[in-house]
């Protein structure tokens, strides 16, 4: 066999030399070579059993036992072929007479060849490989799912993943550590599909708490269950289960921010009104659109814009179908309403300096103008927010919110009279859009 081999080599020498496989090479140089092998029976098994090849234990003609119809190198050869592939449906090819191999035979080694190599490896994907096996074997199937399928093994792989992840982060493009990774990934949804229910459950159960540790909200819990249940319903895999489960997470608790910000962005345009209302007019008429005009850059126009965007991020994530995504777009168009207001007072004010410029209007109307389009119909839209998740309560006292609505309700009526000035600021009546 020793020269058999030598001359398989010497033959495909050129071919290693131009980066031929292995596979190849021993079909073309093992066909060619056993052709003129004194034992060409033998030759084509190791040629076969070399290359992985039951298709070519068939070719395999022994007659020295012809006379009970036995064929001992052809049924080794499909015997050692299905120790290497690990695949017992090969050992049904062994038509067994006496003096050769058995099909029960074969099995046994493909199985505990197969365990031995779970077990040395510690790889689960080996113990897969039993669970088509003959119901006899289900015992030891269950042997090795217990050793190698359980909460400790799979924990064990999530600390190699996290590190890995770690790793490409400074390394992205690195191809070894990619495939690593998704090999790793691969290893981890075969365990636990081969891990009991319970220990399904109770992994599960800790992934989830350790991605929500940091959430007290019960609404956004409530927000994060809904909708992950409803991903779950379809997906079996636990690496995709878990990367939702902290998408979703992660979107859920920007949204509470930018509903608790949203919020306490509308409370203080309330609060900020609300002394307006209770200062008098009079006192404070010619610095307040001053005072006005730096306030909404503080805390309405950019702030505003910001939320926005986060919100549209925050969406985007959403299935536009889904009812979380409907909920969603009517909180942000009441928002987006705050914004346009923003918006509109900045047109409307810009008209005013520009009207007041030319000469069209005097100081006093200018100043009066800009006092209504500041407390016009934003003040509206403003109350009309509703906080994303309910517990977001409004921090503005009952008395000022009261005192708002009243006002609301005053410019709602006058904003006629209002338009009408800036489409004739000559005949602009300021009594009929005066705050009081």
């Amino acid at each position: 066999m020793k020269k058999i081999i030598n001359i398989i080599l010497m033959v495909s020498l050129p071919f290693v030399l131009s980066s031929c496989n292995w596979d190849w090479i021993f079909s073309f140089a093992g066909n060619m070579v056993c052709t003129y092998a004194p034992d060409t029976d033998h030759c084509t098994q190791f040629i076969a059993v070399q290359s992985w090849s039951p298709s070519k234990c068939e070719s395999i003609k022994w007659t020295k036992f012809k006379d009970i119809w036995s064929n001992p190198p052809r049924d080794k050869c499909y015997l050692q072929v299905a120790i290497n592939k690990g695949d017992y449906n090969i050992c049904k090819n062994i038509k067994w007479w006496a003096m050769s191999y058995t099909q029960d035979e074969c099995i046994n080694s493909v199985w505990q060849k197969i365990l031995d190599k779970a077990i040395s490896d510690d790889d689960i994907s080996w113990c897969k490989k039993l669970e088509k096996f003959p119901s006899w074997y289900q015992s030891q199937y269950n042997d090795c799912k217990t050793k190698l399928a359980n909460i400790s093994k799979i924990k064990s792989n999530d600390e190699k993943i996290d590190n890995l992840i770690e790793e490409l982060k400074n390394n992205p493009k690195d191809k070894d550590l990619q495939k690593e990774l998704q090999k790793l990934q691969n290893l981890k949804q075969t365990t636990y599909e081969m891990m009991s229910d319970s220990d399904k459950t109770n992994y599960f159960k800790e992934k989830r708490e350790s991605v929500m540790a940091d959430i007290d909200d019960d609404d956004v819990k409530s927000a994060i269950s809904k909708e992950f249940t409803a991903y779950r319903q379809w997906e079996t895999n636990i690496n995709k289960m878990l990367e939702k489960l902290e998408e979703v997470t992660e979107k859920q608790k920007t949204l509470k921010r930018l509903d608790e910000e949203a919020n306490q962005l509308t409370d203080t345009i309330k609060e900020q009104l609300e002394w307006l209302v209770n200062n008098k007019q009079d006192e404070i008429i010619e610095k307040m659109w001053d005072n006005a005009k730096k306030w909404i850059e503080e805390n309405g126009w950019e702030k505003l814009k910001w939320t926005l965007k986060n919100y549209e991020w925050a969406m985007e994530k959403y299935e536009k179908w889904s009812k979380m995504y409907e909920d969603a777009m009517e909180k942000y168009n009441k928002l987006k309403k705050t914004y346009d207001e923003v918006m509109w007072i900045y047109n409307k004010v810009d008209e005013v300096n520009k009207m007041l410029a030319q000469w069209k209007i005097d100081q006093w109307k200018a100043n009066v103008l800009k006092w209504a389009v500041l407390l016009d119909k934003w003040l509206e839209y403003t109350l009309e927010y509703v906080p994303v998740f309910w517990s977001t309560m409004s921090k503005v006292s009952k008395e000022t919110f009261d005192t708002v609505i009243k006002l609301a309700k005053k410019r709602a009526e006058r904003s006629t009279s209002l338009e009408k000035c800036f489409d004739d600021p000559a005949n602009c009546d300021t009594d009929s859009i005066s705050a009081y």
